[in-house]
């Protein structure tokens, strides 16, 4: 490919360049070298552009600049390259370059040598003679787009790019213009407003234009060069008059045109493939002062954005929200790697790398690699702008290059290598599903672009590579519900495998709607739990799928689906027809691509039939972590750690006979009459010295935690004296009355207005001490922070409490090994801790023990309210902080006493330090008691 440059420059310095004064050479200088690559010097800001210097903050002159790309200095033949490469560095700290226009390159030269600096990530330098230029070529096609990024690289560029593409669209439908993105997106243009539907058009088009202007798709800068000759005035019919030529091939050309078209016009190649199809004049409202803002848009260098950021990023253009952003919102490679890596790519990487390594291998045993990729189909049920297929594609196509480019070394027996033929892997092979149209419209057209990209490689390792325009290979990208379709009717049944991938909608139980939740009872059938989340509808589409047909799958999902109940709703129906993990991710952050989002906790599950697969599984040491590889010894179970392949199932009873039932606290139901907030202290009721004696102290779950007093009314002793003889009470209790009179007739409080003195019945109250058990614990904590209180204390609703008249139960669940047990299988708020106790402590496996051991974990959890009472002035949040904790040896001791008690009692013969551990213990333990 580079013969053709190398001509170039050949002739350029055949002719001579000029030695002189820098002002009189320069700016031919310049010109004559963007000539050697075919670009015309119109598109860039070439000559003496304004710029601030910042060692003295005057004005100064940058000799040639290429927004995005590079920027040169010509110095006279007396000066140092680097005090030239020096005035560069001021300029660009000037403040007057705008972090979208920072250049990647720099090149200073006399006329005699030159200078070229690589900056970024991974910086260099080189100096040479001008007779030597054309053997640094390949450190100079750059201006043609042909250039190594990094991955940061790539993705600053797409974001960059993200933001040109935001100031086209506020120049076409104004800066307030504001459509839902995400879930709540248009899902056909006819539900879109008009004006924005055009504009998401036009845009996606442009972007093909603009990419393939820098891409050589056509002649270089040949857009650039067709739009500087319109008139702004006419920009939209002009614009609408270039689509429809690009839709047309040259004999119906001739037809129409007959000859009438410009010459620039005649230049563009037909495309087809859908980009430019339908007959909507999208370029109708386009407004004169958008033809300076396209103008900018197009210097940029299009060749440098990696299409699964871009894409991600472009499909938010219509949110004003992100469009103000900073390009914050988008899902890295890295991300799509955990999930596509270790379900097919890896393998194929590690085979590649293998086959290309051994001196013994054949020409053969790579063509039948190479079919291999090939046969499969790749499937993103969810593709959302194409981000997965993206880098699925691009990376695949990396390792068939490397493939054939070993092949090409080895012979072919004809001695050449047909690229047409030989390149085997199309993007007709990558499928994806999308229930709006606009991501769909983009993941069509950053298919084709990743496509280019992937030919650009290989041309630049062999030399030559598959013309794709016109467009006659295409990705397959299916607008409509995914939960809703027959997959196999879209997908064919490839000889090789079925990969299914990608990042579907999370929507948990109580935020579906009736249609999600109709979806979830038609793919799950009879297997449908209402707490299933919506994105496990996925899986089920998947299952479905792949039961006639061979392959695997993986997707990226709620953390909740490997906690609590979820988990045997969603394993239960996969282990039954042979699923079972290749390899997971536990809890780790994923930010939303969608603006004003939270980022999410996932986990990433792939699901194989192969049971000799090496299982992998990666743990994090907090949300942002990076992830850390685990040893599995024994298998990757439901709830993502190494164990045995069990369900646990939630009981209504304990299990285990050590264990009493805990139920909910008192709910007050009062609308704030009987239970006071607690900056309002006692309300002064405690100078009525007849409500004085029904005054309580209330704890919910801040109140227990953070060690909040509040105050409530407990009128179940209430005498009919008191009340005649107390405005207060009387006051209380008919303010209680009204507003729960005043609620829905079918709610609890409507039922309770009859009895407005009391709270909502609890007959599992005790009035005896009783332990009281905060539903949520974060994340970070060690123990569960529970505590004990007398039956004074009224404990409310947000609490689990069960009698513990000599502290058995809170010595129990103060342990290690009840944590272990919650951390495990027990549900979760995002990665907070959620307490059930139908699931985690009525399966909590406790062993039968004596009673020298009964008495001996209740001494150790006295120990325990000891230790927190040598700082009274200390919450329990702050008591149990994890950073805080290990400082409080008294405490940390007293736990660990404890520790070494329970752990006897499910068998350990030593001291147990990790949660691996105590799980191999409590699994066990599980399956003995569900046995018995």
């Amino acid at each position: 490919m580079s013969t053709f440059w190398r001509d170039r420059i050949d002739t350029w310095r055949a002719e001579g360049t000029e030695s002189g004064t820098e002002k009189r050479h320069a700016q031919q200088f310049w010109s004559d070298l963007m000539g050697c690559f075919d670009i015309a010097s119109e598109r860039v800001n070439v000559f003496e552009r304004n710029a601030s210097r910042a060692s003295t903050g005057g004005r100064g002159y940058i000799d040639f600049f290429w927004s995005g790309l590079v920027i040169g200095e010509a110095k006279s033949l007396d000066i140092p390259l680097e005090r030239g490469y020096n005035q560069v560095l001021d300029y660009l700290n000037g403040g007057s370059v705008g972090s979208h226009e920072w250049p990647l390159y720099t090149i200073v030269t006399n006329f005699e040598q030159i200078r070229l600096d690589r900056l970024g990530d991974e910086p260099w330098t080189v100096e040479f003679t001008i007779d030597e230029l054309v053997d640094h070529l390949d450190q100079l096609l750059f201006f043609v787009g042909i250039e190594t990024l990094t991955k940061q690289e790539q993705e600053n560029a797409s974001i960059e790019a993200a933001k040109l593409m935001a100031n086209l669209f506020n120049t076409l439908a104004g800066e307030d213009a504001d459509t839902p993105v995400g879930e709540e997106a248009p899902a056909t243009p006819e539900e879109e407003d008009e004006t924005i539907e055009l504009a998401s058009v036009l845009m996606t088009r442009l972007l093909f234009l603009m990419y393939g202007d820098d891409a050589g798709l056509w002649e270089q800068d040949l857009f650039y060069r067709w739009l500087d000759t319109v008139n702004s005035k006419n920009l939209g019919p002009a614009l609408d008059g270039l689509f429809e030529i690009l839709n047309t091939d040259e004999q119906a050309r001739i037809r129409k045109y007959r000859g009438n078209l410009s010459d620039l016009e005649a230049r563009f190649p037909y495309v087809n493939g859908g980009i430019f199809d339908g007959t909507a004049q999208v370029g109708y409202s386009v407004p004169p002062e958008f033809k300076d803002a396209l103008l900018d848009a197009c210097r940029f260098r299009w060749t440098q954005i990696s299409p699964a950021v871009f894409g991600s990023m472009f499909q938010l253009v219509k949110s004003k929200e992100a469009r103000r952003g900073d390009g914050e919102h988008y899902t890295s490679e890295t991300n799509i790697l955990k999930t596509i890596g270790p379900l097919f790519l890896d393998e194929y990487r590690d085979r590649a790398d293998r086959l290309i390594a051994r001196k013994s291998t054949s020409v053969a045993e790579l063509k039948r690699f190479q079919e291999e990729l090939a046969a499969n189909i790749y499937v993103d049920p969810a593709c959302g702008a194409g981000n997965f297929l993206n880098v699925a594609y691009a990376k695949l196509r990396e390792i068939e290059t490397d493939i054939i480019v070993e092949r090409l070394k080895k012979g072919t027996g004809t001695g050449a290598l047909v690229t047409s033929f030989e390149q085997l892997l199309t993007i007709d092979k990558f499928y994806g599903f999308e229930i709006n149209w606009w991501p769909a419209k983009i993941a069509e057209t950053a298919m084709f672009l990743v496509d280019h990209q992937a030919n650009r490689y290989l041309a630049e390792q062999i030399g030559q590579a598959p013309d794709r325009l016109p467009i006659k290979i295409t990705a397959t990208i299916v607008h409509d519900n995914a939960l809703d379709i027959n997959w196999a009717e879209y997908l064919p049944k490839p000889s090789g495998q079925t990969y299914i991938f990608g990042n579907p909608p999370f929507i948990g139980q109580s935020k579906k709607e009736a249609e999600q939740t109709e979806d979830m009872e038609r793919v799950w059938g009879e297997d449908y739990a209402g707490y299933l989340d919506y994105v496990t509808g996925w899986h089920a589409k998947s299952k479905d799928l792949l039961a006639r047909r061979a392959g695997e799958f993986a997707f990226v999902a709620t953390n909740s689906i490997a906690h609590g109940m979820p988990v045997r709703a969603l394993f239960e129906p996969l282990y039954r027809e042979g699923w079972d993990i290749k390899f997971a991710h536990r809890t780790f952050g994923w930010d939303s691509e969608a603006p004003g989002q939270a980022s999410v906790h996932c986990v990433i599950i792939g699901f194989t039939k192969d049971r000799t697969v090496r299982q992998k599984l990666w743990a994090y040491s907090h949300p942002k972590g990076q992830p850390e590889l685990q040893r599995v010894e024994r298998g990757i179970n439901a709830y993502l750690i190494d164990g045995p392949r069990l369900l646990v199932k939630d009981s209504r009873k304990p299990l285990s006979p050590m264990l009493p039932p805990v139920h909910y606290g008192t709910k007050p139901a009062d609308g704030g009459h009987l239970v006071f907030k607690a900056k309002e202290g006692k309300r002064g009721y405690d100078r009525d010295p007849i409500a004085a004696k029904y005054l309580r102290r209330f704890v919910g779950a801040k109140e227990l935690v953070e060690d909040i007093e509040r105050w409530c009314f407990w009128f179940e002793d209430l005498t009919p004296e008191d009340r005649r003889n107390s405005h207060v009470i009387q006051e209380v209790i008919e303010a209680c009355q009204q507003w729960r009179a005043a609620q829905k007739p079918t709610g609890d409080a409507y039922k309770l207005k009859d009895t407005p003195h009391l709270m909502r019945p609890n007959k599992s109250r005790t009035n005896d001490p009783y332990l009281c058990i905060p539903i949520h614990v974060g994340k970070d904590r060690k123990y569960w922070t529970a505590a004990r209180f007398g039956p004074e204390v009224i404990n409310g609703n947000a609490n689990f409490m069960a009698p513990d008249e000599d502290g058995l139960l809170f010595g129990l669940i103060s342990s290690s090994m009840f944590m272990t047990w919650q951390q495990s299988v027990g549900g979760r708020i995002k990665s907070d801790l959620r307490f059930s106790n139908t699931l985690t402590w009525n399966t909590f496996p406790v062993p039968n023990f004596d009673a020298g051991t009964r008495r001996a974990i209740i001494n150790a959890g006295q120990k325990i309210l000891e230790a927190r009472e040598l700082t009274p002035e200390r919450s329990l949040e702050d008591l149990y902080d994890p950073y805080l904790m290990a400082s409080n040896r008294p405490l940390q001791k007293a736990h660990d006493d404890l520790d070494r008690i329970v752990d006897r009692i499910f068998g350990a013969h030593r001291r147990l330090t990790t949660e691996k551990q105590r799980q191999e213990l409590l699994f066990p333990a599980y399956e003995q008691l569900v046995r018995s």
